[in-house]
């Protein structure tokens, strides 16, 4: 059994497949069944022996036996064909009366003893028959079962449940009758099914009761036994697993010990012994498989409940967060609207108090925008809208746009502010209106949650590749439970409420990784302070490699086509070669290349081979074919830095191969006098 889940709709859709084959089953059983009637009546009528028992071996089936399947099988067809239509159910209640009435008299006649003259009235039989208490007269067992079909026939449809499981039961009931038969013709014990008045039954009776039976139930797979066989479920596969073993083991154990027992194999003592070990040991193991199973589908159902209450708790916690939110929304979005009220009132005043009046409102509106702008950007991040716009950006000039943004609230806290700077200017290829916000979100954390007269200081330190900027405050710090949590949205940790909403260092956090950083938090404890510390990239400055290598000017100025679809890319490289002394004019893509390239013909293409469109290999064979320049230097500068790479450049036109970012030495000799291909990097 799987446990795993299948996709939704799935169940249904195979549950409905079952019972539309059950139905279709219904139907066919019940039409061979009204035939196989058909045609014993026939065999009667036509005095044509071999068809009253249809050549099976054993009694034979009786007129009014015959009679009763047709109209059992008949009736059933015309009820799965519509019997909610009335005209449909009542041909069908009629069709079943038949047989209940003909089984009814036949079984008094066993009981009381009396002849009520309605065994010969269709085909006569000679006396001395088969199992046959009287010339062509129903046994007791077929007599029964008729009565018994009838009745469910009359009530599987019923709107009642208690009618519908009656009718179901009694259907039930009915294989039950047909079997015993039928284990004693494959037993060889025709006790089972010789004894006229006791179990006389023909073996096409059996086979046709017992078919009706399972048919009548199989016609309703949405009630009774059916409904569990074509449950897609784990309910049923095991109820067509038992159903199946309960049946198949024993009958099939009963033949083969009936078999040794006919044979002298074995004496009826150990047969019987052996059979029911057998069956123990037998029903044993597939009750160990079946428990193994269901507590499988328990343990799974038990993960999955775990989950949905993991969840649940995980949405009432979003909830009272949300709650909580708002709650802090309207208490922060009412505080400056406090202010600016009053102000609006002063600015009728005198001179002097009009001016602070309208610096209050100055000071009240950038905050609410701050705090809106913080909001919306938030709700962008999560949906991955919010787009950077990066350049070459000098980091003291972030820090004082980030200080001037905050100056009013450090001299409202008279708070005292550090700036400690490193000997070298520093690059950053970042937005710098994001790293501002990030800047200006650390330093508000810092003076909100440091009493008055405190002191923050921000700090910069280089490595290889990265630049870290600490804000530092001495303020109330934070307890090391609560360091992992700081970054969290619309959470404040420590003692007391600090205004805000929660979001700054969230904010701060999301803007960090896009620009590929990181930002931690750091703090020894209550009552000591707090440092956070932004990792961006470096970046090379205007004039200068990845290396901080400035290209040395070229002794012999060339004309140069700089292709890239990144901008920033394009742009600084050719802020680089300009600077050396080159001509150089941008592309952003292969036809504005094109285009260009007719007019100012260039001496030198430094082409980006993946770019969207044309790329650069097209681009490279484009412009050996149309610009009259017989020396053109084309060079791929690619991220793609692999031998086949470089092969195929060269077999695209390219003279020479650079992976990003190139090397200065490299772009100058190419530049200069031109690069071996065996020295290219």
């Amino acid at each position: 059994m799987a446990n795993g889940s299948a996709p939704a709709g799935a169940p249904a859709m195979n549950a409905g497949r079952m019972a539309s084959r059950s139905k279709r089953f219904s139907r066919i059983s019940s039409l061979l069944v009204s035939l196989a009637g058909l045609a014993v009546l026939l065999g009667w009528l036509l005095d044509i022996p071999a068809l009253t028992s249809l050549y099976l071996p054993g009694p034979t089936l009786k007129t009014n036996a015959a009679l009763c399947l047709m109209a059992l099988g008949l009736a059933n067809l015309c009820l799965l064909h519509d019997g909610r239509v009335r005209r449909w159910r009542a041909v069908a209640h009629v069709l079943a009366a038949l047989p209940t009435a003909i089984g009814a008299m036949t079984l008094s006649q066993h009981v009381v003893g009396w002849d009520l003259g309605i065994d010969q009235l269709l085909a006569t039989e000679p006396a001395g028959a088969l199992a046959t208490a009287s010339p062509n007269r129903m046994g007791p067992p077929a007599s029964i079962a008729n009565v018994l079909l009838g009745t469910a026939l009359f009530l599987v449809d019923r709107a009642s449940p208690r009618a519908r499981a009656l009718g179901h039961a009694s259907a039930f009931l009915t294989c039950a009758i047909a079997i015993l038969p039928l284990m004693g013709y494959a037993y060889g014990f025709s006790e089972l099914y010789s004894l006229a008045r006791y179990t006389g039954i023909a073996m096409v009776t059996a086979v046709a009761l017992l078919i009706l039976g399972v048919a009548i139930q199989a016609g309703r797979p949405d009630a009774g036994l059916a409904a569990l066989v074509c449950r897609n479920d784990e309910v049923g596969h095991l109820t067509r697993r038992l159903l199946t073993a309960g049946i198949v083991l024993p009958f099939a154990l009963g033949w083969l010990f009936a078999a040794l027992l006919s044979a002298g194999i074995t004496d009826a003592p150990y047969a019987i012994s052996a059979m029911a070990l057998v069956l123990i040991v037998l029903m044993a193991a597939l009750i160990w498989q079946t428990v193994t199973e269901l507590a499988q589908v328990s343990d799974a159902r038990a993960a999955t409940e775990r989950a949905l209450s993991e969840s649940e708790r995980s949405l009432r916690e979003a909830d009272q967060q949300k709650t909580e939110f708002l709650a802090t929304l309207s208490h922060e979005l009412r505080n400056p609207l406090a202010p600016i009220r009053f102000a609006l009132e002063l600015l009728n005043g005198p001179p002097p108090v009009a001016s602070r009046a309208r610096q209050t409102i100055e000071r009240q509106v950038r905050h609410l925008t701050r705090l809106i702008d913080d909001l919306l950007d938030l709700t962008r991040i999560t949906r991955n809208k919010l787009q950077l716009h990066r350049r070459p950006s000098d980091l003291r000039e972030l820090v004082n746009d980030a200080v001037d943004a905050v100056a009013g609230e450090l001299e409202g806290a008279n708070h005292r502010l550090e700036i400690h700077w490193t000997p070298q200017p520093v690059w950053l290829e970042v937005d710098p209106d994001r790293v501002v916000q990030m800047l200006v979100n650390l330093l508000t954390n810092a003076i909100r949650y440091s009493d008055p007269g405190g002191t923050i200081s921000i700090a910069a330190s280089l490595d290889d590749t990265d630049v870290q900027v600490s804000v530092t405050d001495t303020g109330h710090g934070i307890e090391a439970a609560d360091l992992p949590r700081v970054f969290e949205r619309f959470v404040q940790v420590g003692a007391g409420r600090h205004g805000g909403l929660g979001i700054g260092l969230a904010l701060v956090k999301a803007l960090a990784e896009l620009h590929g950083g990181t930002v931690e938090a750091r703090s020894a404890g209550l009552g000591r302070g707090a440092e956070f510390r932004i990792r961006l990239p470096r970046a090379m400055a205007p004039g200068q490699d990845r290396s901080g290598e400035v290209l040395r000017p070229s002794p012999t100025p060339r004309r140069i086509l700089v292709v890239d679809d990144n901008r920033d890319a394009a742009d600084m490289l050719a802020g680089v070669l300009t600077s050396a002394g080159h001509q150089v004019v941008v592309a952003y893509d292969g036809p504005e290349a094109l285009r260009r390239a007719a007019d100012f013909q260039p001496e030198v293409g430094l082409l980006d081979v993946g770019m969207d469109g044309m790329n650069g290999y097209e681009l490279a064979t484009r412009l050996r074919s149309e610009l009259n320049q017989p020396g053109l230097l084309l060079v791929a500068i690619t991220g793609w830095g692999q031998d086949d790479d470089r092969r195929r450049a060269l077999a695209s036109g390219f003279d020479a191969h650079l992976t990003k970012p190139a090397d200065s030495e490299a772009l100058s000799a190419l530049l200069s006098k031109g690069m071996p291909e065996s020295q290219q990097r």
